[in-house]
C-alpha cells in the first residue's frame, strides 16, 4: 500500500479522538442521545481544525445499525463495526478509488469547489428525495468549501432545506461561513470551531511521535506545534516534512529542534531578544550587526520581518498579561514555557504604548517588502526606526506642560542630547528630591506610565548613569505653537530649568477660579455646540478632592447627547488653560439648584447670546410669542 501521510493516517474515527472541539462534540453526542437530530449543520472554523472529520463521524453516528444503549454501542458514538460505519471511514481514509466519492449509497461527500453550479444542486435536490437503503435511517449530504457555492445554487437548494424530507440531513463545512446567504444561515444549526490549542497539538505531536516510534525533543515539537498555528492538520503536514529530513539512527528518525527550524527557513527567538534589548539600550550599532548577521547566513528578509513580528506580538500579549519570566503562564499566550519567559523577559524592557508602536512599524516594513527591490535596505529601516521611536513624546504629554498664563520657561530636550525617557527619569528623580512636580503643569501621562511600565526594569536600563540632560528654554507666551522659537538663553540642566516654572494648583481652587474656568469653557464652546455652551452656563461648578463635578440641568437620557465627545475634548483642553488640568471631570446629571429656582438668565454683555437677544426680529418674537431663547449657535465663517 502507498505510504499515507499523517494527517490522514491519524484522522479521529470517534467523537473522542477529536482534540480542541469539545464544545462541539458534546452537543452532538447530546443530539444523538436525545434524539434531536437538525436537518441542517454549517461547521465553521480555521483550516486543518476537523470540521469534515465532525461531518463524517456524525454520518457514522446517525447511519450505525446498532441503537444507542445496545451491547455493541453503548453510548451515542459510532460502533465502527457495522457496514456502514466501515464504508463510511473507509470513505473518510480515502480507501476508495479517486473516481468514487464513497463506498456508502446513503453518504455522498461532495467538493463544492468544483461543483457549485445549479445543476449541482438540482442533482442533489433529486438524490435526497429518494428514501436511504434499509440498513440506513438518513441520506446524508456532507458539502466541503460550501461558500464555493454559486447564489443560483443556494436559491435551489433552498425549498429543499426549508421543507425536506424526513431522512434527510446536510451538512456545509467552510472556512468562511458569511459567504453563506442568510437565509441558508436561518434554517441550519451553525458550528464555529475553535482554533486548537498549542497544548493539544502538542500532546496529539507526542502520540503521533510514541506510535511511529520516533525520537524528538520537546523543543523540536514545540516548533512543530507553533508552525501549525491552530492547525491540527498543518503541524502533523510540517511533522510529516520533518520526518522526510531527519536523520536516522539505528532505523529511528531523530527530530531535532536545529533540523526544523532550519526545515522552515526560521530563526531562534533568542536573535530578537537580543534586537528588542539593543533597542532598549538605543544601541542601532548592534541592532544593525545582528540583522546582518541574520541576512549574511541567507534568511529571507520578509522571513525574518514576519518572525519578528509574532515575537512582538508574543512580547506585547506578556506585557498586557503581566507575566513575568520566573512567573505562571498565562491563556493568551498558546507557546512554550521557554518561549514565555523569553517574551516576559523583553517585555520588561518596553511599555505596551511602544511596544504597539514597534508592532505598527514592522507591519509596514514587512509590507513594504512585498514590492520594493531593496528589501534589505527597508529591513534595516525599519530596525532603526525602532531604535528612534524611543525618543518621541506624544503631543498630548508636551502640551499638556505647556503652563497657560505664565512666561515661565518651559523645556524640552534639544536633538542630540539624551532620549525623553531620559530625560524622564531625571525629572522624576527632581521631583522626588524637591517634593514637587518635576513640571510646570499636571501631566496626565506620568499615572499611566508608572502602571504600565514594570516595576522590576532589568538593572542594565534601571541602575545605568544617567547624563545631565541639556535642555534649552521655551517662550510659552506664545499665540501658537507654530510661533514657538528657541530662545537664545544659554543651555542649563534640567533641574534648574524646572525650578522655576510655578507650581500646579493644589487642594480646593477658589470660587473665582472655578467661575473663570466655567466662563472660558462657555466661550470656546460657543462657537461650534451651542447647546453645550448653554448648558455650561447654567451648570454648577464644584471640586470633591481630585473631581471636577459639573452639576447639570441635563436629564441622564440627554446628557450624552448635548455634552458629545467633542464637546468634553473642549472642556478639558479649557480646563488644561486655567490651570484645573489636575482635575477629573465628572459631568451629572439632574437639575442644579440654580436651574430649579427659575431665575430668568442673563446672558453675558458681549457675547453671541447677548447680540442675538439684542436684534430686533428676535427681541419683536419674544415680546409677541411670549417666547424664551434657550440656545443660540453661531453660524457665522471664523
Amino acid at each position: 500500500m502507498a505510504y499515507q501521510v499523517l494527517a490522514r493516517k491519524y484522522r479521529p474515527q470517534r467523537f473522542s479522538d477529536v482534540v480542541g472541539q469539545d464544545h462541539v462534540t458534546r452537543t452532538l453526542l447530546n443530539a444523538l442521545e436525545q434524539n434531536r437530530v437538525a436537518h441542517g449543520y454549517i461547521f465553521s472554523g480555521h483550516r486543518g481544525i476537523g470540521k469534515t472529520t465532525i461531518a463524517r463521524i456524525l454520518a457514522m453516528a446517525l447511519n450505525c445499525q446498532h441503537t444507542v444503549g445496545s451491547k455493541e454501542r453503548k453510548t451515542a458514538e459510532p460502533c465502527g463495526e457495522c457496514d456502514n460505519c466501515r464504508e463510511i471511514s473507509a470513505a473518510s481514509r480515502s480507501e476508495v478509488s479517486a473516481f468514487e466519492e464513497s463506498h456508502s449509497f446513503d453518504v455522498e461527500e461532495i467538493d463544492a469547489a468544483t461543483r457549485r453550479g445549479i445543476d449541482d444542486a438540482k442533482m442533489l435536490t433529486g438524490k435526497i428525495q429518494a428514501r436511504p437503503t434499509a440498513k440506513s435511517r438518513y441520506r446524508i449530504i456532507i458539502l466541503d468549501e460550501a461558500h464555493q457555492i454559486t447564489d443560483a445554487a443556494w436559491n435551489s437548494l433552498l425549498k429543499t432545506l426549508e421543507e425536506p424530507p424526513e431522512w434527510a440531513v446536510f451538512m456545509f463545512a467552510t472556512t468562511q461561513p458569511e459567504d453563506i446567504p442568510q437565509t441558508v444561515r436561518s434554517r441550519c444549526q451553525h458550528f464555529s470551531f475553535h482554533a486548537v490549542r498549542h497544548d493539544d497539538i502538542l500532546g496529539q505531536l507526542r502520540m503521533v511521535v510514541e506510535k511511529e516510534k520516533l525520537i524528538a525533543d520537546d523543543a523540536a515539537l514545540n516548533l512543530l506545534a507553533e508552525a501549525g498555528d491552530g492547525s491540527m492538520r498543518d503541524a502533523l503536514s510540517i511533522m510529516d516534512q520533518a520526518i522526510a529530513s531527519a536523520p536516522v539512527r539505528e532505523g529511528q528518525a531523530v527530530i531535532e529542534a536545529a533540523q526544523v527550524r532550519e526545515l522552515m527557513g526560521s530563526v531562534p527567538n533568542a536573535v530578537f531578544e537580543e534586537i528588542l534589548e539593543g533597542i532598549s539600550a538605543s544601541n542601532a550599532a548592534v541592532v544593525l550587526a545582528t540583522a546582518s548577521r541574520l541576512l549574511d547566513a541567507g534568511n529571507s528578509p520578509q522571513q525574518l520581518t514576519r518572525q519578528f513580528v509574532r515575537y512582538l506580538r508574543n512580547t506585547l500579549v506578556a506585557k498586557i498579561a503581566g507575566l513575568r519570566p520566573d512567573g505562571p503562564s498565562s491563556e493568551l499566550l498558546q507557546i512554550s514555557p521557554d518561549e514565555r519567559s523569553r517574551a516576559a523577559r523583553s517585555a520588561q524592557l518596553f511599555s505596551e504604548e511602544e511596544l504597539a508602536r514597534f508592532m505598527q512599524v514592522m507591519l509596514r516594513t514587512f509590507d513594504d517588502l512585498g514590492y520594493r527591490q531593496e528589501q534589505r535596505l527597508h529591513l534595516e529601516l525599519g530596525l532603526v526606526k525602532l531604535v528612534h521611536l524611543q525618543r518621541l513624546v506624544p503631543i498630548e504629554e508636551i502640551l499638556s506642560g505647556l503652563p497657560a498664563t505664565t512666561s515661565a520657561p518651559i523645556t524640552t530636550p534639544r536633538t542630540g542630547t539624551s532620549t525623553p525617557r531620559e530625560s524622564s527619569r531625571t525629572n522624576a528623580t527632581t521631583s522626588a528630591v524637591s517634593g514637587t512636580p518635576a513640571s510646570g503643569e499636571f501631566s496626565p501621562f506620568e499615572t499611566d506610565r508608572s502602571r504600565k511600565m514594570s516595576n522590576d526594569v532589568p538593572s542594565a536600563r534601571a541602575d545605568a548613569p544617567i547624563a545631565p540632560s541639556n535642555v534649552t528654554p521655551i517662550n510659552a507666551r506664545s499665540s501658537s505653537l507654530g510661533s514657538l522659537a528657541l530662545s537664545p538663553d544659554p543651555v542649563v540642566p534640567v533641574a534648574e530649568s524646572m525650578a522655576v516654572v510655578p507650581p500646579t494648583i493644589v487642594g480646593e481652587p477658589t470660587p473665582d477660579n472655578l467661575s473663570r474656568a466655567q466662563q472660558a469653557a462657555c466661550d470656546a464652546l460657543a462657537h461650534k455646540l451651542g447647546m453645550a455652551a448653554h448648558a455650561l452656563e447654567e451648570s454648577e461648578w464644584k471640586t470633591a478632592g481630585n473631581e471636577l463635578r459639573i452639576q447639570t440641568a441635563q436629564p441622564k437620557s440627554m446628557l450624552s447627547l448635548v455634552f458629545t465627545p467633542d464637546a468634553e475634548r473642549i472642556i478639558k483642553s479649557s480646563l488644561r488653560a486655567s490651570g484645573l488640568g489636575a482635575f477629573k471631570l465628572v459631568l451629572l446629571p439632574g437639575e442644579p439648584a440654580s436651574a430649579r429656582s427659575k431665575k430668568p438668565r442673563t446672558p453675558r454683555a458681549g457675547s453671541v447670546d447677548a447680540k442675538a437677544r439684542e436684534h430686533p426680529m428676535v427681541r419683536q418674537a419674544l415680546t409677541l410669542f411670549n417666547a424664551e431663547v434657550l440656545s443660540v449657535q453661531d453660524l457665522r465663517k471664523d
